[in-house]
């Protein structure tokens, strides 16, 4: 075996120049498939990380029918235990959503502040604050990262951290002057920034640019604000008279498990209540990159296969430029097996060495992907637009190294087939 191999080698030496074009093609076909499939790794991850990881999925946010005004569908404490005997729902909670205006110094902004219970509150990642802990007269805030960017001078539209250069993080400890504007009338009230949540301007989540705070303390709030018995935000019923239960803008309900969710999505909507979930986004989005990912793969196939093609372009022409070789070592006693392996093993090295230096070359290229997609693209230091992994490196070069051994077969094969006295006579 080791004289096959040494063979093998010669025979790449003496023909460099075919050689390292041969090469070349290898390489060139394994970065087009390596890059492409990456980048289409990197735009799934992307993709997917807007619609959260599984617990985000399992949650389902139910809202209030539109239009009605029958008790027995207003998501009231009364109906909200309801939603909990629905089958699989694990847990759930209200959320009272007020939309205000904010002056903040010379700026101004719009938000939703979003009252929810203090158990909720305590899973924020909140930077530079405390939490509120429910016992304050008026709602302390917790601000969303990027609510300093939404915050605008009016007078040249730039926003606070444009001309402040100061972060979300450093409002912690001020007052914001909001206004909450329901139905033409208006509560102005001050409102403390008692926290603000983990990240800068280019992290952004589902709560990056909402306000929360205490939702007891925010209903206490709005209650001790009323006008004329009426509550700011809360609906009215047939005759337009108040309604004695408060009234919640919306519950989110977490299911068991993500196989689930279509059931209980069903089953509220069969309640009469208006659901929004990310699985059947998620599920269309997954489609799309599916589509993208088998077009990024196709592309990138036909170079290799083009490659590949060259191999055995190679091969025949090495086959034949050895026929008085093969006639030489077949009356030394080299049987037809030997030469298919010899031929064999030469476009294999092909295969496999171009497959290796391909993939060198795309993980280079892949940061040089990376750091577009950081400076031009807008992603956030440490974002990766393009993705390698261990199994894509593996497959890669399996795959290169398969395909020139059978671009290599059908030439060594019709080349060990001669006899010894025609190879001799050609």
């Amino acid at each position: 075996m080791k004289w096959i191999f040494q063979l093998s080698l010669r025979n790449m030496k003496v023909r460099l120049s075919r050689t390292l074009l041969t090469l070349l093609g290898v390489t060139i076909g394994v970065i087009s498939v390596m890059s492409l499939l990456s980048l289409g790794l990197g735009m799934k991850k992307a993709m997917l990380a807007e619609f959260g990881d599984e617990n985000t999925i399992k949650e389902i946010t139910v809202s209030n029918p539109n239009y009605t005004k029958k008790r027995d569908l207003l998501l009231t404490d009364k109906n909200v235990e309801k939603l909990k005997e629905i089958n699989y729902v694990e847990e759930l909670y209200t959320v009272v959503d007020m939309q205000v205006s904010v002056t903040y110094g010379k700026y101004i902004g719009y938000f939703g502040i979003m009252g929810v219970p203090q158990e909720v509150l305590e899973k924020l990642d909140v930077d530079g604050g405390l939490k509120n802990n429910g016992n304050s007269k008026k709602p302390e805030l917790i601000v969303g990262n990027r609510v300093g960017s939404l915050l605008y001078n009016p007078n040249n539209y730039s926003s606070y951290e444009e001309i402040e250069g100061k972060t979300t993080q450093e409002m912690v400890g001020d007052k914001l002057d909001i206004s909450f504007d329901v139905g033409g009338e208006t509560i102005e009230a001050k409102l403390k920034i008692a926290g603000s949540l983990e990240g800068d301007l280019n992290t952004y989540t589902e709560q990056s640019q909402n306000i929360y705070c205490n939702q007891d303390v925010l209903i206490k709030f709005l209650k001790n604000n009323k006008t004329n018995g009426y509550i700011y935000g809360q609906p009215v019923d047939e005759n337009g008279n108040p309604i004695n239960d408060f009234v919640y803008d919306s519950v989110v309900v977490t299911v068991d498990d993500v196989d689930n969710v279509d059931f209980v999505v069903k089953k509220l909507q069969d309640m009469g209540y208006s659901t929004f979930n990310n699985k059947q986004y998620l599920e269309s989005a997954k489609k799309t990159i599916r589509t993208t990912q088998f077009l990024l793969a196709g592309i990138g196939e036909i170079a290799l296969i083009v490659a590949v093609i060259g191999i055995s372009n190679t091969m025949t022409t090495s086959v034949y430029d050895r026929i008085n070789d093969i006639g030489i070592l077949k009356i030394l006693g080299c049987d037809n097996d030997e030469l298919i392996t010899m031929f064999i093993l030469e476009s294999g090295m092909f295969g496999f060495i171009g497959g290796t230096v391909g993939t060198v070359i795309s993980f280079l290229i892949r940061g040089v992907i990376n750091k577009i997609g950081i400076w031009f693209l807008g992603f956030s230091e440490g974002a990766q637009l393009s993705i390698i992994p261990l199994w894509l490196v593996i497959v890669t070069i399996i795959l290169s190294t398969v395909l020139s051994l059978m671009a290599g077969y059908f030439p060594a094969r019709w080349g060990s087939g001669l006899k010894p006295i025609d190879a001799l006579r050609r």
